[in-house]
């Protein structure tokens, strides 16, 4: 599936470093970003979903689907979102549509998890 694949790139694009990567973690997070992180803090775990039924892919953390067989911008929103977290090395593929926080994006997904608890 090409959205794998492509999120797959991303992830090691990021995962080689350069400065580039580092500059873009240093922007702030979007809430959509902060609400998969904060969603997958404890076990880190995202699947990229797709069916034939369902027009387009969508993001899975834990027993949470972003997606609204409705409104597929809802799942746009979340597959955009997951894509920047790739970039920001917060993600990385492990196999098929399984992808896992690093450990920076542990850190942070865990400090965006106490930060909300407050």
């Amino acid at each position: 599936m090409e959205i794998i694949a492509a999120c797959v790139a991303l992830c090691q694009a990021a995962h080689a470093g350069g400065k580039a990567v580092e500059e873009y973690k240093k922007r702030r997070l979007s809430e959509t970003e902060s609400e998969l992180l904060r969603a997958s803090a404890h076990h880190g775990q995202f699947l990229l979903m797709s069916l034939n039924e369902i027009p387009g892919p969508w993001v899975r953390v834990g027993n949470k689907e972003f997606l609204d067989t409705n409104d597929p911008a809802y799942a746009a929103k979340y597959v955009e979102a997951f894509k920047r977290l790739c970039r920001r090395d917060y993600i990385y593929h492990v196999d098929g549509c399984l992808f896992m926080l690093t450990y920076s994006g542990f850190e942070k997904a865990r400090k965006l998890v106490r930060k909300k608890q407050r």
